[in-house]
């Protein structure tokens, strides 16, 4: 008899895993970002964003980056998405997004998010202003 069928489920899970989801466990769901909010926070938050995620996603977040177009904008999803989700996501990457975990402290992660939420803020504003 084979070893092959656990080997193959295995290599299955792996590739799985090495192709990346959003399924955010949990307990990584309820984490709340331990930032107070000011404006010497908001400055760096943009600092964060611009020197980390604006390629990709954009100055404005809206997937228009300069190194690679990402396809959707990521104010819609952002405030579909607790502190925590989008805390996991940043640390962890998926597909072609990378993990920050290295490249950002967990302050500047949790900054980024700061930054994605006063975008996301931003676009609701002008879509109201437009009505």
């Amino acid at each position: 008899m084979s070893n092959r069928g656990p080997m193959l489920l295995l290599v299955m899970a792996l590739s799985v895993a090495r192709a990346g989801n959003w399924n955010v466990p949990v307990e990584a769901r309820n984490l709340h970002s331990p930032l107070a909010k000011s404006a010497a926070t908001d400055r760096q938050a943009a600092r964060v964003y611009a020197n980390h995620c604006q390629r990709c996603h954009g100055v404005a977040g809206a997937g228009d980056g300069s190194e690679q177009h990402v396809g959707y904008d990521l104010r819609n999803i952002v405030v579909k998405l607790t502190d925590g989700e989008l805390y996991w996501k940043i640390t962890h990457g998926v597909g072609k997004m990378p993990s920050f975990a290295g490249p950002l402290t967990d302050e500047e992660r949790w900054l980024a998010i700061d930054h994605l939420r006063t975008l996301a803020a931003a676009e609701v504003r002008s879509n109201v202003a437009k009505r």
